[in-house]
């Protein structure tokens, strides 16, 4: 009887727990929307929305729109939509092509936050503006030295941090990271990719590498990025 009682308990507080996520929209944790990788310092408050720049929801393009229509220097394109957070408005983060207004158009792979304030219009990105670009990702000692192990193994490209997304604990640990990839050869145009990198006991070694690239989807490291 005690057993049947504790069951009766259980399935009680899942119903509850279950009707709690259906009234809410589904509450789905950060991390397991980015498949258990333990999400990096640069997401704390971030709901993950992991969506391609070519689907983005009305007020994400809605702010990038309006911070484009507010700029000299460049423009930027979304590649990434990769999260948002509420502080002072809503904050939206992006993996971006940053196309500068030189001569040549230059263009480099950015990771961007844009604010749109709170109040009237918010919806249609009225106020937006960038809140950081974030140029070169500047990674832990330990992460920084398994990143320049592993570049040293690559030839014909060159790689540089954007974004640390976070790490996975497997057969040691893998680290995600957002790079700009860029063809070494004489006006190459850069490009998006995610490496994976595992360090056990010490050693580093490239798991991966995923170029992002919208309307596709890759695997990598066990966890399946839809661009």
């Amino acid at each position: 009887m005690k057993n049947i009682r504790l069951n009766r308990i259980m399935q009680a507080m899942m119903a509850v727990t279950l009707a709690i996520a259906v009234l809410c929209g589904g509450i789905v944790s950060a991390a397991e929307k980015f498949g258990g990788i333990e999400l990096g310092i640069r997401f704390d408050g971030y709901e993950i929305v992991n969506v391609p720049g070519s689907k983005l929801p009305q007020d994400a393009a809605s702010a990038i729109g309006a911070a484009n229509g507010n700029l000299l220097g460049a423009t930027y394109s979304p590649i990434w939509y990769v999260g948002k957070q509420i502080v002072n408005g809503v904050n939206h983060l992006f993996i971006a092509e940053e196309i500068r207004t030189t001569k040549n158009k230059d263009k480099h792979i950015v990771g961007l936050a844009i604010n749109v304030p709170p109040g009237e219009g918010a919806d249609r990105g009225k106020g937006a503006k960038i809140a950081s670009i974030i140029e070169s990702e500047k990674l832990t000692p330990d992460v920084q030295a398994a990143f320049a192990s592993v570049q040293k193994s690559l030839v014909g490209v060159s790689y540089k941090p954007v974004m640390y997304i976070g790490s996975q604990a497997v057969r040691g640990v893998n680290h995600y990271i957002v790079c700009e990839a860029r063809t070494i050869y004489p006006g190459a145009e850069p490009y998006a990719v995610v490496m994976c990198i595992n360090v056990f006991e010490g050693n580093a070694s490239l798991v991966g590498i995923a170029p992002i690239a919208q309307g596709t989807q890759e695997t990598i490291c066990g966890y399946s990025f839809s661009w």
